[in-house]
């Protein structure tokens, strides 16, 4: 009897344990990488090749420079997206972060992008796009083995612990000889007005590839501090897309809590290139952030603002939005969100791609729309999969503690006379195997 009364015991605190641990606060989902593994060389000379439209994962650790081969052609831009993954929660300081550089195959250095972590110390997806853009008389135009070089700077102070980092390489297509693009558009609407209806729910994804997609129209979602949400939206050519970002008040842990950069909201293009993004501090009571794209125009691509210049192409453009996990310490749980999306103007015609456009990952159409709906593309949460997992674990340890018990109770069967058990018997006789469940 103590025997049974001792594995009772035992599986009783086991599943004790595992019940607190569900229901403690679920961590928070968080992208993973997708695609080819694929490991950076330490030089150029021994860089693995990758190829257009595919998409790799590797991983980075503090100090690491590493190097990718890329083949271009001479007619094609390029786009090669990389972005770092700390956990959330992890310290990170100011100037944390990854360097892309393009370079060509004499040393010229094509494009860069630095995306950093600003002073606010919140861990979350960094990363944008290094590009070779077709222009008459730029540099890094002719046809070669170039080399993306993917850097990561940590302060002394962080967190130590490798990144997972995610790249991506698209190729477009150029234009006909005879293409006529309409010339480019840095105009935005000076007072936009946020859209109005019934709010319908929306399920923002851990990365692009999850992100939910929606259209114009009201969005309700809830994000947890350290986590990020993205969602995309389609904009053709000629459209602009303005959002109205709407941070709801939640139960505060204590008065007077703040936290400065406490909301963000990041835009990206099509082929993941940084557009803009901007924050706001929480403090437990409700604010806002209103961004805007400007009209879609192959020519942007030609104009010096970084915002202009990333709207150079129709598509899916994405929209991040972050809570600092500093934010715990200010409200108890996540924070409702609700997203006032307006895609506005008529859609206009593509510029006279000289090969498939939408088969690259550039380009609108109807089905795109038809997708809208405001579910994730695929992925799941990480929160959701891991209440499953305890579930099950759950369940296998009441399984287990009844096996314990019916075991135990077979060692007390009645024996037959050589001392052998006697065969189980049916339920009703209080022997046998456990009912099943």
């Amino acid at each position: 009897m103590r025997r049974l009364a001792a594995t009772v015991a035992v599986a009783g605190a086991a599943l004790a344990g595992l019940q607190g641990t569900a229901l403690a606060d679920p961590a928070v989902p968080v992208w993973q990488p997708q695609g080819t593994a694929v490991t950076g060389a330490a030089t150029t000379a021994e860089a693995q090749a990758l190829t257009a439209g595919t998409t790799y994962k590797d991983t980075l650790k503090v100090g690491d420079t590493k190097y990718y081969g890329v083949d271009l052609d001479a007619k094609s831009a390029a786009y090669l997206s990389a972005f770092a993954i700390p956990k959330p929660g992890a310290k990170v300081a100011y100037g944390d972060g990854i360097d892309l550089k393009l370079q060509s195959a004499d040393g010229t250095d094509c494009d860069s992008f630095n995306a950093h972590f600003d002073s606010d110390g919140a861990a979350r997806p960094v990363g944008g796009y290094a590009a070779r853009t077709i222009e008459k008389g730029g540099q890094c135009q002719e046809a070669n083995r170039y080399t993306l070089e993917i850097k990561r700077s940590s302060a002394g102070t962080s967190d130590p612990g490798d990144w997972p980092v995610e790249i991506r390489f698209l190729s477009e297509p150029g234009l006909k000889a005879d293409a006529k693009p309409v010339p480019a558009s840095s105009a935005t609407e000076a007072s936009p007005t946020p859209v109005t209806g019934t709010p319908r729910p929306a399920v923002g994804g851990t990365s692009f590839d999850t992100a939910a997609a929606i259209k114009s129209g009201i969005w309700n979602d809830k994000v947890l501090p350290g986590e990020t949400r993205f969602y995309k939206v389609p904009v053709d050519w000629g459209q602009h897309a303005v959002l109205f970002a709407d941070f709801a008040n939640a139960p505060k842990v204590k008065d007077n809590g703040f936290q400065s950069a406490g909301v963000r909201v990041a835009a990206y293009n099509p082929a993941r290139g940084h557009v803009s993004d901007a924050t706001e501090s929480y403090a437990g009571k409700q604010t806002s952030i209103t961004g805007q794209t400007v009209a879609v125009s192959f020519a942007n691509r030609y104009e010096s603002g970084s915002a202009v210049s990333a709207t150079r192409f129709a598509g899916w453009y994405y929209f991040a939005v972050s809570v600092h996990p500093g934010v715990k310490n200010v409200v108890d749980g996540p924070i409702g969100v609700t997203l006032r999306l307006d895609v506005k103007g008529a859609a206009g015609s593509a510029p006279g791609y000289d090969g498939d456009a939408a088969k690259a990952g550039f380009g609108v159409n109807g089905d795109d729309l038809a997708k809208a709906d405001g579910t994730a593309t695929g992925g799941g949460s990480n929160a959701t999969l891991r209440f499953v997992a305890f579930a099950a674990l759950g369940a296998g340890t009441v399984l287990l503690l009844s096996l314990a018990v019916w075991m135990v109770a077979a060692r007390r069967r009645p024996h037959t006379a050589d001392g052998a058990p006697r065969p189980p018997q049916s339920p009703e006789s209080g022997y046998g195997p456990p009912p099943a469940w």
